[in-house]
């Protein structure tokens, strides 16, 4: 039996998984999935195929790409483009830090409250040192996301995405599945609603074979019925829904009525971070009828700045709960965290 990591890559799951077993026996652990194009022509005709890294039983799982410490430079967004915001009625001392915000793409208005906000929560008649004052702001940042898990460790939760076409919804769903099954081993099971779309259901229950969790498709309120039966035992059912543009009303009304037999106990809006910010207020206004209560913010890897972070906060009302950065699962996903995010929008 070979002793480190390796990537197998087949034209399905099965496949690929066949191989892993071969390599490491049956208790093999799976570190990261994703769908690659086949090379040359052959991308055009076929199907995407199975990339899977896996190692032997006791290999340790992967971190999340953005816990603790920054990506990588290469990984990070390209730095945005100098620029000279008009200068708010601010103390000079704080418009240093006004600026760095407004040029990682916080909007000036909040950039403003934000380091005003900061000021006041240090002590009056003093200029504070720059490193009181760095902290002060990142804790005015930190105290717009929550404190608390975006998905309860206890007891049984179902937790629905619904979002446009292409924001990611399948491929987090796939992320929060394999982090919660394989990392913290909870009984996770997936739900597709995304039926009419060509490959939507399909996708998603290849990666829910990979993991080793059950799958259910449904295309109608009896068919939602019946899967929550055949999928009680789960303690986190995750529900995957189709994209839905704003002006497909038909569309609209009939996921409105799926999402209510699925009852779910949390639904999040998944937006892509590379939107402008008027529109990300329309998919957000939109959705309303869908009551999320979270956001999830994806693709950030593609987006100008950190600061469309704290835009989408205080634009659309939601309570952030996770950040994607990129296609590999699980690792490309982390929980919203305050601290992480004031260092990202206002680093050292």
């Amino acid at each position: 039996m070979k002793s480190s990591v390796q990537t197998f890559r087949a034209r399905s799951s099965r496949e690929a998984l066949a191989d892993v077993k071969k390599a490491f026996g049956p208790d093999a652990v799976i570190l990261g999935t994703r769908f690659v194009q086949p090379p040359g022509l052959r991308a055009l005709v076929t199907t995407p195929w199975v990339e899977i890294t896996a190692g032997p039983p006791g290999t340790a799982g992967p971190a999340p790409r953005l816990r603790g410490t920054p990506p990588p430079r290469s990984e990070r967004p390209a730095s945005p483009p100098a620029r000279d915001p008009a200068a708010p009625a601010l103390p000079q001392h704080l418009y240093p830090y006004y600026v760095q915000l407004v040029q990682n793409e916080v909007a000036e208005d909040l950039a403003a409250r934000l380091v005003r906000a900061a000021s006041e929560q240090l002590p009056a008649g003093r200029t504070p040192p720059a490193e009181e004052l760095r902290a002060a702001v990142r804790a005015c940042i930190a105290g717009l996301l929550p404190a608390t898990p975006p998905v309860a460790v206890s007891g049984p939760r179902r937790m629905a995405v619904v979002g446009p076409a292409g924001a990611g919804k399948t491929t987090t769903l796939a992320k929060l599945a394999a982090r919660h099954a394989l990392q913290d081993g909870r009984r996770v099971a997936l739900l597709s609603l995304d039926t009419q779309r060509l490959g939507g259901a399909e996708a998603l229950g290849r990666f829910a074979e990979i993991i080793g969790v059950p799958f259910a498709a449904a295309q109608t309120i009896g068919e939602v019925k019946q899967a929550l039966k055949q999928l009680a035992d789960a303690e986190l059912l995750l529900v995957d829904t189709p994209g839905v543009g704003l002006r497909e009303t038909a569309r609209f009304a009939r996921l409105a009525t799926l999402l209510r037999a699925a009852r779910p106990d949390e639904t999040h809006l998944v937006l892509p971070a590379s939107l402008a910010p008027n529109v990300l207020t329309r998919m957000a206004q939109g959705f309303a009828a869908l009551t999320p209560a979270s956001l999830m913010l994806t693709r950030l890897d593609d987006a100008v700045g950190f600061g469309i972070i704290l835009n989408a906060i205080d634009r659309l009302k939601l309570r952030l709960s996770y950040l994607t950065t990129g296609q590999n699962v699980p690792e490309d996903i982390e929980e919203a965290c305050g601290d992480r995010v004031a260092q990202l929008v206002l680093p050292a």
